[in-house]
């Protein structure tokens, strides 16, 4: 195919030659003819050929947000000396944060070359690479040659988990397994529970020899027994999420909080299980360990938000046909509406202990070109409508009320006293 360069030349030839006619010159007639032979013998010369074979090198399929990941390209000429230029297609969302991924070479026959460029996801999803287009041109650039490498890769990019010292979420019924939850009952654990008489079989490790002395018999130091739970993330992710500018939407701060809850859970001991409401319901049964976790992961980088404002209502039946009251569930919504009020208390009222923690929406969305008061005015106004949710909400659950710019532990240290108050009232 004939570059733009060749057009210009070609279309400069046939004017000089057009405007010798029109003006009856032979001086301008003859002008065109160094023109016209120029682009003719480098037309006639060697067309350019891409015998040029690439392999792409992707990083490990899993990465996370935030992380650099890099990319290296082999490009390798078998046939002639070729001016190459190459393009490797990034998907959207990725931006290249090191190297190039548009390259321009000069490769001779037989000769290997390494390119690499770096980039660092900033919105977790699944991303897909490729195809890379080739193209080759001749020395004078008269000519070209295209070529499209089929070469595709998958990334998957998980969300960012961030680092909280515990989740104090005190299940009201604990399971058997050992775990990080302390409960009022004497067992296996650290935490000082009280004294009894020693009894056949008992280690002498934990005799108390104070309280021994004291009493004339063997007293035995007891601890509080630490036990484990198994809790459910529930996700909002309905078109109530789209609110803000990737990627610091609604919906991705709730993903990263559902991702840093169940990390954080997994780690105490915990069955952790993940229910999905967005485009589709998915679903991630509980359970223990390293393995679940990525399951989770997988679980919400699949997970879609919903273009379509549908409702909850089937939402406890759901919840209701896969688990027991012995599951401790954890609602993580936006409360853009009042649907998911009508969800923890349709759930309180069928026994289900429910912890809400809800990303405010109220400050992401910034208006522009809109009158500063009426801005003002408005933010004002949903700051009130959300505050009265949470206060209706605390009726029926505990609620965690998250500034989604501040770390998410900050906002869960009152979770133990807000379980406290409620057990009290």
């Amino acid at each position: 195919m004939l570059t733009r360069k060749a057009g210009l030349i070609a279309a400069f030839g046939l004017w000089t030659f057009v405007l010798g006619l029109a003006l009856g010159s032979p001086t301008v007639l003859l002008a065109s003819v160094p023109v016209v032979l120029y682009l003719a013998v480098m037309l006639l010369g060697s067309r350019p050929h891409i015998g040029v074979t690439v392999t792409r090198t992707m990083p490990p399929t899993q990465t996370h947000e935030g992380d650099e990941a890099k990319v290296l390209l082999r490009v390798r000429n078998d046939g002639p000396s070729v001016d190459l230029e190459l393009v490797d297609e990034l998907p959207p969302g990725i931006a290249v944060s090191g190297g190039s991924n548009h390259i321009f070479a000069r490769l001779s026959n037989g000769e290997s070359r390494d390119f690499t460029y770096a980039f660092s996801p900033q919105l977790f999803g699944a991303y897909t690479f490729g195809p890379i287009r080739l193209r080759a041109s001749d020395r004078a650039s008269m000519r070209y040659e295209e070529k499209v490498e089929k070469l595709t890769g998958t990334l998957r990019v998980y969300p960012r988990v961030d680092y909280i010292k515990g989740v104090s979420l005190s299940y009201r019924r604990p399971r058997s397994w050992p775990g990080e939850t302390t409960s009022r009952r004497a067992g296996q654990g650290l935490e000082f529970y009280g004294i009894r008489e020693h009894l056949s079989g008992d280690p002498l490790r934990r005799v108390n020899w104070k309280a021994s002395g004291r009493t004339g018999r063997l007293m035995l130091n007891q601890f509080m027994n630490e036990t484990g739970g198994e809790t459910v993330i529930v996700l909002d992710l309905r078109s109530t999420s789209r609110v803000g500018t990737p990627p610091d939407t609604v919906a991705a701060h709730s993903v990263r909080a559902a991702a840093t809850l169940s990390y954080r859970l997994l780690r105490d001991r915990n069955r952790v299980g993940l229910m999905g409401i967005g485009k589709y319901l998915t679903r991630v049964p509980p359970g223990f360990g390293r393995r679940q976790f990525e399951k989770i992961l997988a679980g919400l980088v699949s997970s879609e938000v919903s273009d379509e404002d549908w409702g909850l209502d089937m939402v406890p039946y759901y919840i209701a046909l896969y688990y027991s009251r012995m599951v401790q569930l954890v609602l993580v919504t936006p409360l853009a509406d009042r649907r998911p009020l009508y969800l923890t208390v349709n759930l309180a009222r069928k026994g289900y202990d429910v912890i809400v923690v809800s990303p405010s929406v109220v400050g992401l969305d910034q208006p522009r070109g809109h009158d500063p008061r009426t801005v003002r005015l408005a933010k004002e106004l949903a700051e009130i409508d959300r505050d009265q949710k949470i206060a209706s909400l605390r009726k029926y659950a505990r609620v965690v009320d998250w500034n989604p710019t501040l770390p998410l532990g900050d906002a869960l240290e009152g979770l133990r006293e807000d379980w406290r108050a409620r057990r009290r009232a």
